[in-house]
């Protein structure tokens, strides 16, 4: 007789999905968790789920969460939460570790977490360029739905809510950087107008809308960009645009007044194995912008693109309202000594 053998097939895992960022939702296996319903419970769930790696003590939640109450009051306030909570998740001891004198958020499945993923692809990003720093840093604002937990007014949540802030004004920061490198002005555009709905008082962000705007070709707009700033500013903040601000406005309303169009950019054709030039050239020419005067020297054998960086960068300073200066000579010219200097002077800018 063949013993016969009752394989049981282990208990599938739970997959809790917990998004913070924007309005919060919890769900098990992709259905969401609807039994949430105060901001108190979702709150101790977030501050839980934040501090997921070490157990807490139930006095510390208790003091955090109701501080102006008794400690005995306040443990009965957690311990009653702690029951709610309980209540409403499916299979909460697959979750919640509660002990006697500590509480821990430590899902026994997959578990993922908006704030954490968020944190972790901006953590990847300084080590990474072109197109893979790009999609990353798109990936990140796509997460950030929003502030954290926008319901909660604990005092906990303010400096981890305004980390996660500033950390999405950054991200959006540089893909606006890097993606006008890349010359890809209307997806920067894009973003930079997300940025000011982030954050509608940052001054830089006018100024590169009305930067971004003037490279592709529309310096209405990049003017009209400079009018909303002064509007908000003052109606917000009772100032006027910073000096950079107003020098931005006054050099493209100059090139619009003397009739001084550029020609569109050439094409906006790729730089096939120039793309590490044309952003150091970018790297420069912020430096310059910050009053730190540059001198770049862009050598090498005949026909590999030289002419057509400086070209560019040239069509590329002009499309912002920069006056611009040129001279040429050719050592089989013979010119005379200096004479490239004395073009170069004579030169009326455009």
């Amino acid at each position: 007789m063949v013993p016969l053998t009752v394989t049981r097939n282990p208990a599938p895992m739970l997959e809790v999905q917990l998004q913070l960022l924007g309005d919060f939702c919890l769900t098990y296996n992709g259905k969401p968790i609807t039994q949430l319903d105060t901001p108190r419970l979702r709150a101790l769930v977030a501050y839980l789920a934040l501090h997921r790696h070490t157990p807490l003590a139930r006095r510390h939640l208790a003091f955090l969460f109701w501080p102006d109450s008794t400690e005995a009051q306040a443990l009965t306030n957690l311990r009653k939460q702690l029951l709610y909570l309980r209540n409403a998740l499916p299979d909460a001891d697959s979750i919640l570790q509660i002990a006697r004198q500590t509480v821990q958020w430590c899902p026994a499945g997959e578990f993922g977490l908006d704030v954490a993923a968020f944190d972790a692809i901006l953590a990847r990003t300084p080590t990474v360029v072109g197109e893979e720093a790009i999609n990353l840093l798109r990936h990140a604002i796509v997460l950030y739905r929003g502030d954290l937990l926008p319901e909660c007014y604990d005092e906990w949540i303010f400096p981890v809510r305004e980390t996660l802030r500033i950390q999405y004004s950054d991200a959006l920061i540089r893909l606006v950087q890097l993606l006008e490198e890349q010359r890809d002005y209307g997806a920067a555009i894009a973003y930079a107008q997300q940025l000011l709905r982030h954050d509608p008082l940052h001054e830089p962000s006018y100024r590169s809308l009305m930067r971004l705007y003037a490279l592709n070709g529309d310096r209405a707009t990049a003017l009209r960009i400079y009018h909303t700033c002064v509007t908000q500013l003052r109606e917000e903040l009772g100032v006027d645009p910073d000096d950079e601000t107003q020098q931005s406005y006054e050099r493209l309303l100059n090139g619009v007044a003397s009739g001084a169009m550029p020609p569109t950019l050439v094409a906006n054709a790729p730089f096939v194995g120039r793309e590490e030039a044309w952003q150091q050239l970018q790297k420069s020419w912020r430096s310059a912008r910050a009053d730190q005067p540059q001198l770049v020297l862009i050598a090498g054998e005949a026909g590999i693109g030289k002419t057509r960086l400086a070209e560019e960068l040239l069509d590329w300073a002009r499309h912002q309202g920069f006056g611009i200066a040129r001279a040429r000579c050719y050592a089989a010219e013979g010119q005379l000594t200096y004479a490239p200097i004395i073009d170069w002077l004579r030169t009326e800018m455009v």
